[in-house]
């Protein structure tokens, strides 16, 4: 059998202010919004879900870390450098949206990306990564020195 990733769901300590800021950086990628209830908003590219949930009260204390056991970050693939360089240009700088790391996108032929942060500082990233999946293709190919089994 083989499969694909269906969905991810993410809880959001402001339930408004993330379907503002994934209307912004979604939408320029092509996906659309689905649904918007009080429980939950849907976004889709054709393949893969991406659901916001507001997180409840109880639950909002302890904040997010993508340090601590959990989510780090999520990726989404883009087709070139250029269509990064673009993104970063269109709609991150215009949205002042912050990048991680260095003004603006970073990398080689190999992995570029551009990194910012949602309103509850999630790392999001846009990469041009062709060959990332391929098994001879770095960071794919290093070598493997931990045997979970041991």
């Amino acid at each position: 059998m083989t499969t694909k990733l269906s969905h991810i769901e993410i809880n959001v300590s402001d339930y408004a202010r993330s379907i503002r800021f994934y209307d912004k950086i979604l939408f320029p990628l092509g996906w659309q919004r689905l649904l918007c209830t009080k429980d939950c908003a849907a976004y889709c590219d054709g393949f893969l879900k991406l659901i916001l949930s507001p997180v409840a009260p109880e639950y909002k204390g302890a904040g997010f870390h993508r340090k601590r056991i959990g989510l780090n970050h999520i990726a989404f693939y883009a087709d070139s450098k250029s269509a990064v360089d673009q993104y970063y240009h269109e709609v991150l700088i215009p949205n002042e949206i912050q990048t991680l790391y260095q003004e603006g996108p970073m990398g080689d032929d190999d992995y570029y990306s551009v990194l910012f942060e949602d309103p509850d500082r999630i790392k999001i990233e846009l990469v041009c990564a062709l060959k990332y999946c391929d098994k001879n293709s770095w960071p794919n190919n290093l070598e493997s020195n931990f045997d979970p089994y041991k």
